[in-house]
């Protein structure tokens, strides 16, 4: 049987996919999807940049369906979850800062017991998310372009990423591919005003350009399960962002938010770049006593 020193190192490596930038590092409790828990020594509700020798408190791994990622009889399979720190997002005429903890990504990877270079991300939950969860982001500027108009409740809009179906993860790489939709959410626009759809989404491919140092998760050494990146960076650009649909009633709408945002746009001067906190460990680690 392989070291499982060796076996740590190697899955954990292919754990540090370049998911679309993690999110809020909180547990998605069952299929509500909903966020709890905590991470780093202040027990904050986001992931933890924190300086050396501080302690990761990280109480993710609930997040992993560990009897579907991982395989006792070839040891493979890895848990993760992958948290946005930081980001700055450019589509169309927009410019939306991407605050810390809006997004997260949790679930697994699983891999093939003849090919385990072939892999497949499995969901924190069966509940629609695809292992993604996010808070809403404010759009700059609201429906005008103007300050004034930002936090004003009838020009306010806010807006919310939604997967419309698995990442796609390419471990050697350390890249993935997250098809997604924008929800915006606004008491003029209604309740089904997207960009994109699962017909037509908005695919992010994030490379990897910096994965940064990885730590033990706690300071108390290598026999305590898990590791995090927690400062890697990804960069997704010149994805193609469709126009809106479903804004207003009957979707009268749409030109509005086509107007306000540059839609549709089909590719050139749209980006993604992002730093996230990446925690992985090997499935076997979990099962230890």
């Amino acid at each position: 049987m392989q070291n499982k020193t060796t076996r740590s190192t190697v899955l954990a490596a292919v754990a540090a996919l370049a998911l679309a930038g993690g999110g809020v590092a909180n547990a998605a409790e069952g299929s509500s999807g909903s966020l709890s828990g905590s991470s780093g020594s202040s027990g904050s509700s986001t992931g933890s940049s924190a300086t050396p020798g501080t302690p990761y408190e990280f109480e993710n791994w609930d997040t992993c369906q560990l009897d579907l990622v991982y395989n006792p009889v070839t040891d493979l399979g890895t848990c993760m979850t992958v948290i946005i720190r930081d980001g700055d997002m450019r589509i169309g005429n927009l410019d939306v800062a991407v605050p810390d903890g809006s997004l997260m990504i949790a679930g697994g990877v699983s891999q093939d017991a003849d090919d385990p270079t072939i892999q497949t991300f499995v969901p924190a939950a069966d509940d629609g998310k695809f292992g993604v969860y996010a808070n809403p982001i404010t759009v700059p500027g609201g429906a005008f372009g103007a300050a004034s108009a930002e936090n004003f409740g009838p020009t306010a809009i806010q807006a919310t990423v939604e997967a419309v179906a698995l990442p796609a993860v390419d471990p050697y790489n350390l890249a993935v591919q997250l098809p997604v939709r924008m929800k915006l959410s606004n008491p003029l626009l209604g309740d089904n005003c997207y960009i994109g759809s699962a017909a037509n989404p908005i695919n992010l491919s994030l490379d990897l350009v910096e994965a940064g140092t990885a730590e033990w998760i706690s300071t108390n050494g290598p026999d305590v399960p898990g590791g995090v990146w927690p400062q890697a960076t990804h960069e997704a650009a010149d994805f193609a962002v469709p126009g809106a649909t479903g804004c207003g009633p009957l979707g009268s709408l749409n030109w509005a938010v086509n107007l306000r945002a540059g839609l549709p746009s089909a590719g050139t001067g749209n980006s993604l770049s992002t730093t996230s906190a990446v925690y992985n460990v090997a499935g076997w680690e979990l099962l230890e006593p």
